[in-house]
């Protein structure tokens, strides 16, 4: 390993934040600790809150690779906005939005939990940038509700975040073992249900004057 002073500040945040990723991956965010990222890149606690502003800082940081990468491997499925799914319709690409999410999910199940296992200390604002990559995989979901819902931009974004929350609910219960308290098998045949009434509501509702 290099000696501490070839490290760059740039090279100690990436450094970090693979190190609290594996961490997070390994133990989940119960397992997380400053004091162990420190550990794992040989530096000082104190090194670490020189680079990043505070804990939430570095946890921010972490959970955004998480974002990115699920947005690279909904991309890499769909396309920028939805393109690549443009020989399905909306509701069957909304199924394969939500089955892909889900995978993703259960697949990186302690990173993706981490997600929202972390929660902001009450006077600090999410950041901007955090912001927008959330805002990123939202435009996933938007391509495919725009026909529906039009040109309104705030009723798209918040079409969008109440499919969302009700798809992450399903997810959510599938990975905690818990669908059959509601008497559901499979996360499936909750999301086509869900996806195709919530369609069905948006084509069918009263026009807005």
């Amino acid at each position: 390993m290099a000696r501490r002073s070839d490290h760059t500040r740039e090279e100690i945040k990436t450094m970090a934040v693979a190190a609290g990723r594996e961490l997070i991956r390994d133990a989940g965010y119960a397992g997380f600790s400053a004091r162990k990222v420190a550990t794992a890149i040989g530096y000082t606690v104190g090194t670490l809150y020189n680079v990043f502003e505070n804990h939430d800082d570095i946890i921010l940081h972490i959970n955004a690779v998480t974002l990115e990468d699920l947005l690279s491997v909904m991309e890499s499925r769909f396309g920028v906005s939805g393109d690549a799914s443009a020989d399905l319709d909306d509701y069957e690409a909304l199924r394969a939005l939500a089955a892909c999410y889900i995978d993703y999910a259960r697949e990186n199940y302690n990173c993706w939990s981490a997600l929202f296992e972390h929660n902001l200390a009450p006077d600090m604002p999410l950041p901007d940038w955090y912001g927008e990559k959330i805002g990123a995989l939202f435009t996933l979901i938007e391509a495919r509700l725009k026909p529906v819902v039009g040109e309104d931009e705030a009723e798209l974004r918040q079409t969008a975040r109440v499919l969302w929350a009700s798809i992450h609910g399903i997810c959510a219960l599938t990975l905690t073992n818990k669908l059959t308290l509601v008497g559901v098998e499979t996360a499936e045949s909750l999301t086509a249900a869900l996806i195709e009434n919530y369609i069905a509501g948006l084509k069918t509702r009263p026009a807005r004057l």
